[in-house]
Order: C-alpha cells, then structure tokens, then sequence
C-alpha cells in the first residue's frame, strides 16, 4: 500500500476492532473469567480499597489466615496504570476492573502499530500486527491472567520507547524509556522474565547499529540517557522487587523442582492449534481435550498465516531482514521453551538462568511467539499489493475457504459470518477499489475471524460473579454475623466443598478466610495449616489441625465454617463443638463455639528446643486458653523466651483499641507480667512495641505469636512492614526450607522453600 495514512486513522481503525472483539465484556455486562474474576480481581479490589481508606495494603486480612500481599508478584499493587484506573470509583466492580485490564492491551496494540511503522512495515501490515499482538493466540486465551497480560501490553510501549530514545538520545526521553520498563517490571511474572531478556537483546542490537551514526555529544547524551532510564526504572520497580524477592525467601515457591514444570510445558500437539482454532474439539470441551486449550492456543487467524508467504518477497526487498531474522530467533526460542521438560533445553536453561526456578509454566513463552509472529505476519502483510485485483482475490478465496473448511469440520455455525465477510469482500473487490478500502475490508476479515474464535466468549467472558457473590444471602448472612462479634474481635471462617468464589472474594465484603486463591502462599502457614491453592486443589489433611479437633481453626479464630452443597456427597458431620446456623441454596453455614478469642492469656507455658515438634496428641489435647507452646523459630528466639518466662506467669487484662489489616494497638494490664498469644500468624514483616519501645515476638503454637507483657498499665502495638520483611530474608537468605509434616506427624523438605531460621526449628 503506497498512500501513506496517518497513524491517528489507524490507530481508530485498531480501536473499533478493539470495541468489537471485546464488546460483550465493554458493553454487554460480562468480566473477564476463571483466575481475572476469582483471584486477581479481588486482590487489586483490596489495594484499591485499603488506598482510599488511607491504609497501607500491606498485609491482607482476608485470606489464608493473614497474607503479605505486598510481596505478592501477581499483586499488582505497584502497577500504576491499573492501580490509578481502580482508584477512580469508590466501590470498583469486576467490569471496571476488566476494563482497565483491556485498554492496557489497546494500549500495547497501539504501541506495537507505532512500533511497527518504525520499523518499516506499511499500514495494512502495521494493522495486522497489531492486530495480532492483541487478539491472536494466547493474548485472546489467557486474559484471565491479568498480571501477564498487562506485562505483554507493556512491551511495545518499552521498545517504542527506545526506539524513540535512539532516534534523538535525550534525558528526557531517557526518563520515557524508564517509566515505561519501570512499570513492566512491577509484574513479577515469567512473561515479564522472559520478555525483559528479550528487550535487552533488542536495546543491545539498536545501540550497536545506531552508535556509528552518533557524533561525540550524541554518544554522551545516549549514555547518560540509558543511565537515567535505568534509575527511574529501577526506583519505580523496586518496591515490587524487594518485597517479592523476600516473599520468595519466606514461602512455598523459594525454589520449585524441575518435575512440577511438566504440567505446563506445552508439546508439539499444541501446534495444529495454529491451522484450527478448535483442534482436538477443544472450543466445546476445555475439559476434554488431550491438552490445555488455554495455554496452547496459538491460533493466530487465516490472514497473518497466509502473510507469512510474503516473507521471502520481504527479504529479498531487503530492508526488514534484521526484524525478520529477529522475529525468526525470538519464534524458534520461545518454541524451545514453551515446550518445557519435553526438551532437554528446558532443562539445561533451568540449571544454569537464575531466577526460573521461581516457575512452573513453561508455557508462558507462547506469549514470546505471539509477538514474534505479531512482527512477522506484519512484515508478510506489507508486501501484500493490495492494488491488485489478482492478489487480493487469491488471499481472500483461500481465507474463505480455509475458514468454510473449519466451520465444517468443527461443526461450528460461528465462522459462517467469517466466510461471509470474505465472501463480501471478494464481491468487493471485482472492480478497482482504493488500497486503503481494501486494507479495511481485509482487516474486517480478521477481526470477524478473531470474533469467531478467539474472542467467541470460550476464553474472554463470564457473568460477573462477583457480583453474584455479594448478592448471595449466604454471604449476606455470613457478613452480617461476623460484622455482630465487633469490629475489634474479627472472626474468620473456612470452607469445604465451595466454589473458588468463597476463596478470594470474602475480601469483597470483609470475611477474613483461613483459605484463598494463590500458588504463592507462606512456607509456615503451608506446612502447618497445609491450605489449598484454591477450591479446585486437592485438600491435605494437617497433623495439627486434623478433622474433627481441627485446632489450629480454634486458634486462627474460625468462628463459621461454609460447606459446600457440591463437596464429596457424602454427609458432613460436625465436630462436637460445631452447630448449623443456616441452610442456604448452595451452602451450609456452621458454628464453630470452640474457636478461641483473637488474643490470649495463657500462664502454662511448654517451652520446646530449636526443632522440636509438640506431640500431635498433646497439641490437640492442649486447651490454648490456659497453656502456650513456645516453638521457637532459632537459638535466639529460644533464649529471649526463655529469658522472659520468669516474669510472664501472671494475669494479664487485654483491650483492642485499634484493629486495621497492617497494624493493631491493645491496651494492657497486669500486676505480675504475663504472656499475650496472639491467633495471628508469626510473619517476619510483623514488628511489636509496648509503649513504643521495640519488644520481641516469639513464635508460639507452631505458627502464631506471642508477646511477653511486662506489669503495669502499656500499650501493645503490633505493625507490618514489608522492609523487615526484605530485611529478614537478607539476613537469612542462605537458609534451609521450611519442614512440612506428614500425616504421622514425621517432618520433611517443602519441596518450595521457605524462610530460613523457621527451617532450623524443624518447621
């Protein structure tokens, strides 16, 4: 196409695209499905919410016990477009969210059309790149994947960016450049891991061919440049890097085996997905196809495959080989990774690159060949004469019947408008049309073939749940009887045979939960309590907290468990102390009358060595009330609590003046000095002071904390700060995993990790 079109037409031609492959969740009521809706949707909810009620989102409440999101690396606390546009409304719904989720992926297509411009392709094939940057392959399937999603749209901005620094080296467009991959660095996400290399290659390779150009003060101006947009990046990512690296330290996930990768490692069956969209009857049965759909969906459309036939007029027209050759390495890398442990590359990769152990889905590279077939169908495109009667005709016949043919074969109705759309286009162009009308007709042709498969509703849309959540009289009830205990005596609950809305979703509507939606989940709650990743996941029973005593429930303070209706089938019976309250529709609420208050005042105290375990029987035996169980973290731990034993024997009357998710203040007196234990979790992030002086916490009753009150009239401050946290995995940065416990009781290697000094103590 020779007319040259401003980028300001394209880039409306690329948002009426946009409107239309997403218009059932911009316009027609739905939210983004699966993990968008049940994990990360809630948890930008709570930074949204704990930000304009001016708290610090440090620390969240509401799942798994106590949760410190702020080193949660799909916590997206420090997104900053995504956090802005949260921050808009007072009370952000579940489509708000979507969204904002969906103009960051705008946002990456209109930087990829940008980019592509750049880099020499015309505005037809600068459209289908963009195109299929945003709608093709996984960038349709996996929208759920918020965090990964915003990384990828981020991209193109980065290298726009430097492209844009390289074409005039500035301090200012250096600090551009540094905004830019400051923000894609804030999610923490193998895509961002993967795609951070991948743009080092690219700003390496446009140094090296630009430098030459570049007179002595330009070389000056390039350098200081890159030195300033590598400071503003790393001051906008390094909160997020800090607190997730220190997360890693203190949880599940320090390092993950080799093994656990096989499950999303992707194998050469995914690739008929690129020819057919519904290979292995995948767009009916997500459940019942040999692989999963969703992460080996690479269907990319009709048109950019049939462009890829125009790559060896591209090379020999010379000017885009180096893209060309850069898109090929990128699509053959990504292939070598995507595949996982089905290659001893992976392998290989996995021993010797720091930092992919943190991983455990191989697959995610597929994002890495969207892009690289995003530039390359974008090159193929370009070449395409769109003034030409005979080649247009020919592109759109086959693109007709290649998409009659899946309609056919899948027995689908869908892809006839498809077919009708090129049939259309075809009766177009019989008479000599302008290139730009052409172009049009053609990128009509994608968007209704995207429409058809990629953004069908299978992968991009569901009823919004959360909302139905809120409104369920289960969750009303459930809310309305925890609200009555008091806002300074916040009881939880747990749940068996729910869906995954009762795991993140009580953050809603302030129900704190001993469960949640997260893989990433601290190492001393996951050996001890043993939660689930989600409802979904398998349930390990925990030695301590086995059913029907389930103690450590009495000790987190469960008041109310929720039972599902769509559990195992079989009859739930109750421990002695449990009594149903109501009967709902899907769930059963239940009573727990055992669970003990939020603080205690033991005067009992069993003091354990550095690794010794309480017996099972005798934790279960034990009533909390009355006794504590010092299980000290290290050799310090047990000296400062065996130092302060003597003098806390006594009574100790306790008030909570202030609760709030990062900090607690309680008043107390005693005439003797005594033990506060605390059912909150023993997180390195938590400090304590007692009128302001800092004072030890020790770890108490396996995962707890417990405060030693001296007599008198004080204040007890609890605080979380996720700078101790960082501050604590440095200093035990080299330390052994956490211990979990086998259903006998026995201890072995969590086989992800966990924080160190806990590991001495044979936790």
């Amino acid at each position: 196409m020779t007319d040259p079109i401003p980028y300001r037409r394209l880039f409306l031609v690329l948002c009426v695209a946009w409107l239309v492959l997403n218009g059932s969740v911009l316009l027609g009521g739905r939210v983004l499905p699966w993990d968008a809706l049940d994990q990360f949707y809630p948890t930008v909810y709570f930074n949204a919410h704990m930000i304009r009620s001016g708290i610090a989102p440090w620390w969240n409440p509401y799942i798994y016990g106590g949760y410190a999101q702020a080193g949660d690396p799909q916590g997206m606390l420090f997104s900053p477009l995504l956090m802005a546009w949260m921050l808009v409304p007072a009370q952000p719904g579940a489509g708000w969210f979507a969204w904002g989720v969906l103009l960051h992926m705008l946002m990456g297509a209109a930087a990829m059309l940008a980019l592509l411009r750049r880099h020499g392709a015309n505005a037809f094939g600068a459209l289908v790149g963009a195109l299929v940057f945003m709608g093709g392959g996984v960038a349709a399937s996996r929208l759920e994947h918020v965090p990964i999603v915003i990384a990828y749209a981020y991209v193109p901005v980065v290298l726009l960016a430097l492209r844009h620094f390289l074409a005039e080296p500035r301090l200012a467009r250096g600090a551009l450049l540094g905004l830019a991959a400051g923000a894609m660095a804030t999610q923490l996400v193998q895509v961002t891991y993967l795609f951070v290399l991948m743009v080092v290659a690219y700003a390496c390779l446009a140094i090296v061919r630009a430098w030459p150009a570049f007179d002595t003060a330009a070389r000056r101006r390039t350098v200081g440049g890159l030195l300033v947009a590598c400071m503003v990046s790393i001051v906008l990512a390094l909160p997020q890097l800090a607190f997730t690296w220190a997360s890693l330290q203190l949880s599940n996930r320090k390092d993950m085996a080799l093994s656990l990768a096989e499950a999303g490692s992707l194998d050469l069956r995914s690739l008929l997905f690129l020819v057919y969209p519904n290979a292995y009857d995948a767009l009916r049965d997500l459940h019942g196809a040999p692989v999963d759909p969703i992460q080996a969906f690479l269907y990319v459309g009709t048109l950019p495959v049939l462009a890829l036939a125009g790559l060896g007029r591209a090379w020999r027209a010379r000017t885009p080989r180096t893209l060309i050759v850069c898109s090929l390495v990128l699509a053959l890398l990504a292939g070598l990774c995507m595949f996982g442990t089905h290659t001893p590359v992976y392998g290989w990769l996995y021993t010797w690159m720091p930092g992919l152990t943190h991983f455990r889905r191989p697959s995610d590279a597929a994002y890495l060949l969207n892009f690289a077939l995003a530039c390359l169908s974008a090159v193929g495109a370009s070449t395409l004469d769109l003034r030409s009667r005979r080649d247009t005709a020919f592109v759109l016949g086959v693109a007709a019947v290649w998409l009659l043919a899946i309609s056919a074969i899948a027995r689908l109705a869908a892809p006839l408008f498809a077919v009708a759309v090129a049939v259309a286009a075809l009766w177009f162009v019989r008479r000599p049309r302008t290139a730009w009308a052409v172009a049009l007709w053609l990128v009509a042709l994608l968007v209704a073939d995207y429409r058809s498969f990629n953004f069908n509703g299978v992968f991009n849309g569901t009823g919004d749940g959360a909302a139905r959540f809120r409104a369920q009289a289960a969750v009303r009830y459930v809310k309305s009887v925890v609200a009555s205990e008091g806002a300074v005596a916040t009881q939880r609950m747990t749940t068996q045979g729910t869906t995954t809305q009762w795991d993140n979703m009580g953050v809603l509507t302030e129900i704190a939960s001993t469960q949640g939606y997260n893989p990433l989940r601290y190492a001393l709650y996951e050996a001890w309590y043993q939660p689930r990743e989600n409802a979904n996941a398998t349930v390990s029973e925990a030695p301590y907290n086995a059913w029907p005593a389930s103690r450590l429930d009495d000790l987190l303070g469960v008041r109310y468990l929720v039972v599902g209706h769509a559990g195992t089938g079989a009859a739930f019976t109750p421990p002695p102390d449990y009594r149903k309250l109501q009967a709902f529709k899907n769930v059963d609420v239940w009573r727990n009358d055992g669970a003990y208050p939020r603080f205690l005042n033991p005067v009992t105290v069993h003091a354990l060595g550095v690794g010794d375990m309480p017996d099972i029987a005798a934790f279960i035996a034990t009533d909390f009330a009355t006794t504590l169980w010092l299980t000290p973290r290290d050799a310090d731990d047990l000296l400062q609590s065996r130092s302060e034993s003597g003098t806390c024997a006594g009574v100790v009357h306790m008030e909570v003046l202030h609760n709030a998710p990062s900090g607690i203040r309680i008043a107390t007196h005693s005439t003797t000095g005594g033990w506060l234990a605390a059912g909150e979790l023993d997180h390195p992030g938590w400090g304590a002071d007692i009128d302001g002086r800092p004072v030890s916490i020790h770890r108490a009753n396996g995962m707890f904390r417990a405060v030693c009150i001296p007599a008198g009239d004080h204040e007890l401050t609890f605080r979380f700060s996720p700078w101790r946290m960082v501050a604590y995995a440095w200093r035990h940065r080299g330390d052994a995993p956490i211990a979990y416990f086998g259903s006998s009781g026995s201890t072995g290697s969590l086989s992800s990790g966990g924080s160190g000094s806990a590991s001495r103590s044979g936790l």
